[in-house]
């Protein structure tokens, strides 16, 4: 209970600044959001689902939680560059199998989890194995912004620049 209350006072702190003016009147740095990456392998004894639990990443029950997948890696002379698709994604197979990569939460937890109409044990490790996620917390009065483009973590960057605001990332 009292992580909580220093949660929510730290919260208050840190969006009451964010209306601050900098040095010689230039607007101070909005913190929009923050956002965690990590690797999930999925398999039958986790039965294809994943918790995501961290304590440093500070989210009011109000806030929206996005999650996103690297479906693919690009290459780039200044290094890999990751695609990343919004969940929830559903793939649909040639033989008529559907494959969806789905979440739910709270403003203490994340679980990822797959899904699908047939057993999941028959997937290619592709599918299941070293899969790479991001969940990004940020205020719901932005993420319900119908103006707002969240459907790639890329344009999710661009609309918070566009704004004036920085997403803090603890990769």
């Amino acid at each position: 209970m009292n992580k909580i209350k220093l949660i929510v006072i730290a919260l208050i702190a840190v969006f009451g600044l964010t209306n601050c003016e900098g040095d010689k009147g230039e607007p101070g740095v909005n913190i929009l959001g923050n956002t965690a990456e990590f690797t999930v392998n999925f398999n039958d004894s986790n039965e294809f689902t994943y918790l995501f639990s961290d304590n440093n990443i500070e989210v009011l029950e109000s806030d929206a939680v996005l999650v996103y997948r690297s479906e693919q890696s690009i290459s780039d002379p200044t290094g890999p560059i990751d695609v990343w698709k919004l969940l929830p994604e559903t793939i649909y197979f040639d033989n008529g199998d559907i494959l969806t990569y789905s979440f739910d939460h709270t403003f203490r937890d994340v679980r990822i989890f797959i899904d699908g109409n047939f057993d999941l044990s028959t997937l290619t490790p592709e599918y299941y194995q070293n899969q790479l996620f991001r969940v990004v917390v940020v205020p719901s009065d932005f993420a319900n912004n119908p103006n707002n483009d969240l459907q790639t973590y890329e344009s999710l960057m661009q609309e918070a620049s566009k704004k004036g605001f920085q997403i803090d990332r603890k990769l």
